[in-house]
């Protein structure tokens, strides 16, 4: 009832709220905070997510409802009342590619419906990305949107540090459902911090998110993501340097290492205490390769997918599970795939897989294709840092499948929005290059100019 209050409450307010935004300059101001700290305390807040259909635990998939959130009324009003150009570029076909694919595999869906659930949620998803490519054209809304980003990742470094040292919690997952989606949406959030940090920005955000960071993954206590974040800094670090290299910039790298150091003890610790709380944990692998097994099999056999948000459905009821080896236990069964390409893939296939690709391999071409020549500044950095953790995303969404979550989609969306923007900008303010005047043959005099 409390839902659906809040819900008529949102309709009722979206009209004005619209008007307010066309009318004003609140989208010159900090409403755009927002949108980089919204995907982070949106999973804390249950209250805000209004389901106009829910089929709860009776649907074991990727989302199990048909769901309206307090942030997508927010996306809906800045996109009706957003008085910008509109954004042409090729990404636009990414976006309908894999919109159809995923729409394309309703007509092979056992449950039409809980194909539907996931097709609305890359809707929603889309909006956004849409409404944040078009407003980050502005370096304002760019920054705002970092500083958002930069206070959910201090939110979620305090929240870690209370459910480990308060609540005696080993893998720690902030606000999140999961440690491991933690961990990815962290990919996102700090590596563009660090570039800015290398690149000689200072402020509190740059200084403090780097830190509060490395401090989350390692309480995450995820090999995952704490491999990822560390092969991420990495890069970063050199990327920077074949850039520009500098003194400080050197003794920066020093002063880096030492702090990664200074995370060594409680990282160990945290492992530690990892095992020792799960023994069985070594057959984990073992587990994932069945996973995949099944996938691979659903794959082959139904190369247009067996329908969006059906694999475990598919899996557990027609035998792949079976085949590949998964554990009988319920817990089992009604587990996804570790891999998000391979989830594409088996639920969507070829066609979902090609546009899943393409949704992540576009945005990340831009950031460097775009971010690498551009030298002064510090668009390129940025860009570059963006480039990384979206990097990083990749790599870890083959070990894990939380890319298609909700809540990591809401982050994606906001981080490739950016780039979009950004890339936009950049390439247009581009200077042109100076043309050398041409030659004139021998012998041949210029004319003087009349009186």
């Amino acid at each position: 009832m409390t839902s659906a209050l809040l819900f008529a409450v949102g309709l009722g307010l979206l009209v004005p709220f619209t008007l307010w935004v066309r009318g004003g300059d609140v989208l010159d101001k900090r409403l755009w905070i927002l949108f980089g700290l919204l995907p982070f305390l949106q999973p804390a807040l249950p209250q805000l997510d209004f389901a106009i259909l829910s089929w709860g635990a009776d649907w074991p998939g990727v989302v199990n409802g048909l769901e309206v959130t307090a942030f997508d009324l927010l996306v809906l009003a800045i996109y009706v009342g957003l008085t910008k150009p509109r954004l042409r570029s090729p990404y636009s076909a990414v976006l309908a590619l894999y919109l159809g694919a995923v729409l394309l595999s309703l007509f092979q869906a056992a449950e039409p419906t809980a194909a539907f659930f996931y097709f609305w949620q890359v809707c929603r998803v889309a909006l956004l990305l849409v409404v944040v490519a078009r407003a980050s054209r502005d370096p304002d809304v760019v920054r705002h949107i970092l500083t958002g980003m930069a206070l959910g990742v201090v939110l979620e470094c305090l929240t870690t540090l209370f459910q480990r040292f308060g609540l005696g919690i080993v893998q720690t997952s902030g606000t999140f459902a999961h440690q491991n989606t933690l961990g990815l949406v962290l990919h996102l959030a700090v590596f563009p911090q660090l570039a800015l940090l290398l690149a000689g920005r200072r402020g509190w955000t740059t200084l403090v998110v780097p830190l509060a960071g490395i401090a989350a993954v390692v309480l995450t206590t995820s090999r995952a993501t704490l491999l990822y974040a560390v092969i991420g800094l990495a890069l970063i670090y050199v990327l920077s340097s074949l850039r520009r290299f500098t003194v400080r910039k050197g003794l920066g790298g020093v002063g880096g290492a030492l702090i990664l150091l200074a995370f060594v003890p409680l990282a160990m610790a945290s492992f530690e205490k990892r095992f020792a709380t799960n023994p069985l944990y070594e057959h984990e692998y073992d587990e994932r390769a069945a996973f995949e097994r099944a996938a691979t099999a659903i794959l082959l056999d139904n190369p247009l997918g067996i329908g969006a948000n059906h694999y475990v459905y598919v899996a557990k009821n027609f035998g792949y599970s079976d085949g590949a080896g998964v554990a009988a236990a319920e817990g089992n069964r009604n587990n996804l795939v570790h891999n998000a390409y391979l989830l594409a893939a088996s639920e969507t296939g070829w066609p979902g897989l090609a546009g899943l690709v393409l949704l992540l391999g576009y945005p990340l071409i831009q950031a460097f294709r775009v971010g690498w020549p551009r030298r002064t500044g510090q668009d390129g950095d940025l860009l570059i840092g963006l480039g990384v953790g979206l990097l990083m995303v990749c790599l870890h969404s083959t070990l894990e499948y939380i890319l298609l979550l909700r809540d990591s989609l809401y982050l994606f969306a906001v981080v490739a929005g950016m780039i979009l923007g950004l890339a936009h900008r950049v390439e247009r303010e581009a200077p042109m290059p100076e043309r050398k005047p041409t030659p004139l043959p021998a012998g041949r005099a210029l004319l003087a100019p009349a009186e």
